[in-house]
C-alpha cells in the first residue's frame, strides 16, 4: 500500500518499468514445470471477496479461516471475514469498533498473525501529525475484542505493510517497508526482532531486499511476507505502482537459508502477472490447509471493472517447482475472472433492517461515524452536517463492474455514491422535494431537482451502472413506475486513487435532520447468482 504523494515519483521512474505485454506473455523459459501439491479441497472461485477488499491477510485457527484487508479511509477498521473452506465467506464484525486514537486514517495492510496460540495483527495507521507508522493490536480469539497497543515503527519517510516471522532459532522478527519512495528514494525492506510478546522492536534492524528500479520492480518493492518451506524462506513481495488507473503492480519472491539473508531473487520473477482478466495483482498472505497444501490470498483489480470497483481479494494455490521455487497459476496471473461460473460469495447484499445492530458490511467515513438507531424493520439516521460536512453515509462496497442498488425511504433519505467523506454523489429526498447533487472537497452542487413527488409515505430510490465510469439514478412511488432523476453522471472524479467507490444509505440536511429506511438491496447484474 502506498501513500498519495507517491505516484508522481512513480510516474516519473516508468522508464525503468516493466512492459505490460511482457507481463501478460510471458512465460517461464528454462523452468521444471511445477510438481502440483496434492489436494482435497475444491479449488476456489475468484474473486473470493468482490469489491474493494486490497492488501489481504489471512490465518487459519482449527478448520476455521479468517481474513481482512486494508480498509484505508473507511471505518469500521479492517473488517473481518471467516470461511470452513476458502470458498464461502461471511462477514464477521471488524478488528476495531472504535478508530484507534493515535492516527487519523490510512488504515493500510494489515497481517493476522496466529503464533503459539496468540491472535496480533499488525497495521498501518497515519500518526496525528506524523508519519505512517506500523501498530499492533492483540486478541484472545480471532473475532476479537481487539486491544490496540498502539505504534512499533514510525520512520519519518513511513513504515508500511508490516508481517512477523520466526528466523531458523525461532526468534521473531516484524518484516515491515520503509516508505523511501515517499521521498524520492529506495524502498528496503526490514527485519528486526522482536520481544517475546511480539508487541515490541529491540535490537537492530537488518536490510532484506531493497528494490532494483531497472526491473519490473520499478521505484517500489513492498508487501513482505515470509514462508518457510522445505527449510528454506521464502519472501514474498510486491513490486511497481499498487493503484490507480497508471498502477503496475505484480508479485515476485526472494529465497534465503536464513531468515536475515542473504536472498536471492526468482529470475523468473514476478510470478504473478496481470493478464486478460486481472490487473496489477500483489501483495499477498500464505495460509496451509488441514491437508498441508499452500494457498495465496491477494489482490487484483478486476480488468473488466478498471479501477471504479476497487482490488478484490483473490486466492490461489502455491505449486512448487523441482527447484524449489514457488509458482501460482503455473505464472499465468491470477485464475479465474471477474464473471465465474459459481461466484463463492452471493453477489447482492440485502438489508430490512431487523436485527438490532448494523450489519457488519456497512462502512463510514474515519472520522464520521453515523448516529444510528434500529426499530422493528427502520433504520433511523441522524445528519451530522457543518460547513465540511453535508450528509452522513452507511456505505458498501460494490459487488461487480455493473450494479443496481435500490433504497426505500420514508423521511429525509437518500441513495448516494462515496468515494470518501467529501467526494459524493447522491439523490436525497426532503419532504416532497428530491434533489440530485454533487460535493467535491468542500463545493456542493445541485444538479437536477423536482418538487413534485407528492405526499406518498414511501419513497423508492434507484441508482444503476453498466460500466461504473456512469451511473444513472431513478425514483418510484410503487416499485413498478420509474422516472428519471436527472441524466447519467460520471463518477470518475469521486474515485480515490487507492481506494474502490461505495454506494449506500444518505441523510442530508442540518444536522438533527432524521432519515429513515426500510429496505436496501445492492445486486451485481453481471455476475451470476
Amino acid at each position: 500500500m502506498q501513500s498519495l504523494h507517491k505516484l508522481l515519483p512513480l510516474l516519473l521512474l516508468s522508464f525503468f518499468a516493466f512492459d505490460h505485454t511482457l507481463l501478460v506473455h510471458a512465460t517461464t523459459a528454462n523452468r521444471i514445470p511445477p510438481s502440483p501439491a496434492s489436494t482435497t479441497e475444491t479449488p476456489p472461485s475468484n474473486p473470493i471477496l468482490p469489491g474493494d477488499h486490497p492488501d489481504p491477510t489471512i490465518i487459519r485457527v482449527g478448520h476455521t479461516y479468517w481474513t481482512t484487508s486494508t480498509s484505508g479511509d473507511w471505518a469500521p477498521e479492517f473488517p473481518l471475514f471467516r470461511s470452513n473452506d476458502l470458498r464461502h465467506w461471511t462477514a464477521a464484525g471488524a478488528v476495531f469498533s472504535q478508530t484507534p486514537t493515535w492516527a487519523t486514517g490510512s488504515f493500510w495492510a494489515p497481517e493476522l498473525v496466529y503464533d503459539h496460540g496468540r491472535i496480533v495483527i499488525y497495521y498501518v495507521g497515519r500518526k496525528r501529525n506524523g508519519p505512517l507508522c506500523v501498530a499492533a493490536a492483540t486478541a484472545p480469539r480471532p473475532e476479537g475484542p481487539y486491544t490496540d497497543h498502539g505504534p512499533l515503527v514510525c520512520q519519518s519517510d513511513g513504515s508500511i505493510d508490516p508481517s512477523m516471522a520466526r528466523d531458523e532459532n525461532g526468534h521473531p522478527f516484524l518484516i515491515w517497508k520503509e516508505d523511501g519512495n515517499s521521498i524520492h528514494q529506495p524502498t528496503p525492506i526490514w527485519a528486526q526482532p522482536l520481544t517475546s510478546d511480539l508487541l515490541h522492536v529491540t535490537g537492530t534492524k537488518t536490510q532484506l531486499l531493497v528494490n532494483d528500479p531497472s526491473t519490473w520492480e520499478g521505484g517500489v518493492v513492498e508487501a513482505p511476507f515470509i514462508l518457510r518451506h522445505a527449510n528454506r524462506f521464502y519472501l514474498f513481495y510486491a513490486g511497481n505502482a499498487c493503484c490507480g488507473v497508471a498502477c503496475r503492480y505484480a508479485e515476485g519472491v526472494a529465497r534465503a537459508d536464513h531468515l536475515l539473508g542473504p536472498w536471492t531473487k526468482d529470475p523468473s520473477n514476478p510470478i504473478i502477472r496481470p493478464n486478460a482478466a486481472w490487473k496489477c495483482p500483489g501483495h499477498g498472505t500464505a495460509v496451509e490447509t488441514p491437508s498441508g497444501n499452500d494457498y495465496f490470498i491477494y489482490h487484483a483489480y478486476p480488468a473488466a471493472g478498471t479501477v471504479y470497483l476497487g482490488r478484490e481479494s483473490v486466492l490461489d494455490p502455491i505449486a512448487w517447482t523441482k527447484e524449489g521455487w514457488p509458482t501460482i497459476n503455473n505464472g499465468h496471473g491470477p485464475s479465474g475472472g471477474a464473471v465465474v461460473q459459481e461466484h463463492p460469495l452471493t453477489p447482492t447484499f440485502v438489508d430490512d433492517f431487523h436485527e438490532l445492530q448494523l450489519n457488519a458490511a456497512w462502512q463510514w467515513p474515519v472520522g464520521h461515524g453515523p448516529h444510528w438507531k434500529l426499530n422493528h424493520g427502520t433504520l433511523t439516521i441522524d445528519s451530522s452536517a457543518s460547513p465540511e460536512d453535508t450528509a452522513t453515509f452507511l456505505a458498501h462496497s460494490l459487488l461487480g463492474p455493473s450494479y443496481t442498488a435500490t433504497v426505500a425511504t420514508e423521511e429525509n433519505g437518500g441513495l448516494g455514491i462515496i468515494g470518501g467523506a467529501h467526494s459524493q454523489l447522491a439523490l436525497s429526498r426532503h419532504g416532497t422535494h428530491l434533489e440530485l447533487w454533487r460535493l467535491m472537497g468542500t463545493t456542493r452542487q445541485s444538479l437536477w431537482h423536482t418538487d413534485d413527488i407528492g405526499a406518498t409515505p414511501k419513497l423508492w430510490l434507484r441508482a444503476t451502472s453498466s460500466s461504473l465510469s456512469e451511473t444513472s439514478f431513478s425514483y418510484s412511488t410503487d416499485q413498478k413506475h420509474w422516472l428519471q432523476a436527472g441524466p447519467p453522471l460520471s463518477v470518475k472524479d469521486l474515485l480515490p486513487w487507492d481506494q474502490g467507490l461505495r454506494i449506500g444509505l444518505v441523510a442530508a440536511g442540518p444536522t438533527g435532520t432524521h432519515a429513515s429506511f426500510t429496505h436496501f438491496t445492492l445486486a451485481d447484474v453481471n455476475r451470476p447468482r
